[in-house]
């Protein structure tokens, strides 16, 4: 028998569309499902009931609803299906896990391999990694030739993330990684947008595809996890993990460490390249903000390679990211499914239904922000920042499941900006469309070409 929760009784149906308007706005979710799903919101408001067949789905666009899912209601919700989805390729990891008991000890293991000391540890191969990448980019402006920067920083942070992980470059050493995390997302997002799913594991064409290839990269893991139990240091996370014990003095299991480590893989890597490519779209539309930019880095770094130490000083270059992440939030929803009937704001949530955070709205809420479709990084100085809610922008999610790596995350797109305007002045090629596509990440679907020139001729090469 369902509990009921104080005030149940009194609680009412969220508006919505109706069955038929939900039947007809089915395509338009598939096709553009940020356009549909911001018309629904504009239509019905803070909280949209959505019931088509035997899916029911709560569309959450205010931050008091988020912070209630997310940390003070926290316990009667669990991660909805969608995650049990991406089990296919991160197993039981932090990402995917409804075991609380079992999250609550793996993030007490892996929490201290992201302390500051570590994240020192790891700066030189982000200024090592960036500055590779940048050579690349003079080159090519010597040449004239555009670049799409989406690649570019999709590369660098797969390469970056290996070495921070594994102390290998994976994008070149390890092709294969970035193969089985394509092939895995393709299968993961084909089976969310299905409207009839088989049996996950039901042995299709494309699910044995799947399993191939997650092999080649368990393997890779599992190797790279073998070597440091012999007792190899090479100052990287994974060393630190193997080493990593709990008060009993019980470290992870070669199962456990594999699974963590692709979920950091994949977590690590694709969110701040997203960040880093919708970032320089933005200066590009706006280049007095990215004069301004340019301004600050000059002040604090100059010509020379930006340090660990110089990353709090660069104030401007952290508002950008933050109002970067605002209008382009990496994870542009967050889902949860109630174990229990809840109310929130005076709505009864059923219990089993998807609840939806939608944060690409919830960024953009009049309330908290105005002139919310303008790129302005300068809403996040700390005068203007003084009292806002904690949940009117959560890029890194929030409550007690906040995303592990977000520090590190802030230290490599900070790093790399800095090092991107400190060379180079980015303008966008005019024939090239732009277009935001919501998959795993809140991704350009076509990449974004630009066209780079010199911003000074004696900038240091190297970190």
């Amino acid at each position: 028998m369902r509990q009921t929760t104080p005030g149940m009784s009194k609680a009412k149906r969220p508006p919505g569309p109706t069955f038929i308007e939900a039947l007809r706005m089915t395509p338009d979710l598939t096709r553009d499902a940020l356009g549909a799903m911001s018309r629904i919101s504009q239509t019905h408001g803070d909280m949209v009931r959505v019931k088509i067949g035997p899916m029911l789905v709560y569309l959450l666009n205010h931050p008091d609803y988020a912070k209630h899912v997310l940390q003070d209601n926290h316990t009667n919700y669990r991660k909805s299906s969608i995650y049990h989805e991406f089990s296919v390729l991160l197993g039981n990891g932090q990402l995917t896990t409804n075991d609380m008991e079992y999250w609550r000890s793996q993030r007490k293991l892996i929490h201290p391999a992201f302390s500051r000391s570590h994240l020192e540890r790891y700066f030189s191969k982000v200024a090592e990694s960036s500055s590779a990448m940048l050579a690349r980019w003079e080159a090519a402006a010597s040449a004239g030739r555009p670049l799409d920067v989406y690649s570019e920083f999709m590369r660098l942070m797969l390469g970056l993330t290996g070495k921070i992980l594994f102390s290998i470059d994976l994008a070149e050493e390890a092709p294969q990684v970035s193969e089985a995390m394509r092939v895995a997302f393709d299968f993961i997002m084909t089976r969310v947008n299905a409207p009839i799913k088989l049996p996950r594991d039901f042995p299709t064409p494309a699910r044995r595809r799947v399993a191939r290839h997650v092999d080649v990269l368990n393997d890779i893991v599992r190797r790279l996890i073998e070597e440091r139990r012999e007792g190899e240091d090479r100052g990287d996370l994974l060393t630190a993990l193997v080493r990593a014990r709990d008060e009993a003095g019980k470290g992870m299991s070669d199962e456990h460490l594999r699974d963590e480590i692709k979920t950091l893989l994949v977590a690590g890597h694709e969110s701040p390249a997203n960040v880093l490519s919708w970032a320089c779209y933005l200066l590009a539309l706006n280049p007095d903000k990215e004069e301004r930019l340019a301004a600050e880095v000059t002040q604090v770094v100059g010509d020379r390679p930006p340090t660990f130490a110089d990353l709090p000083r660069l104030r401007y270059c952290q508002m950008v990211l933050e109002e970067t992440m605002r209008l382009y939030p990496p994870a542009w929803v967050v889902e949860r499914t109630p174990i229990q009937d809840d109310v929130i704001g005076g709505y009864h949530i059923e219990a089993g239904a998807r609840v939806t955070m939608f944060m690409y709205q919830i960024h953009r809420h009049r309330d908290f922000w105005e002139d919310a479709e303008r790129f302005e990084p300068e809403r996040f100085s700390e005068a203007r920042s003084a009292g806002r809610h904690r949940f009117a922008l959560f890029p890194f999610s929030g409550g007690p499941r906040i995303c592990l790596g977000k520090d590190l995350s802030m230290v490599e797109m900070l790093m790399c900006l800095t090092m991107v305007i400190q060379r180079f002045r980015l303008r966008l090629e005019p024939s090239h469309p732009v277009v935001p596509l919501p998959s795993v990440n809140l991704r350009p679907r076509d990449g974004i070409v630009f066209h780079l020139s010199p911003r000074r001729n004696s900038v240091a090469a190297a970190g």
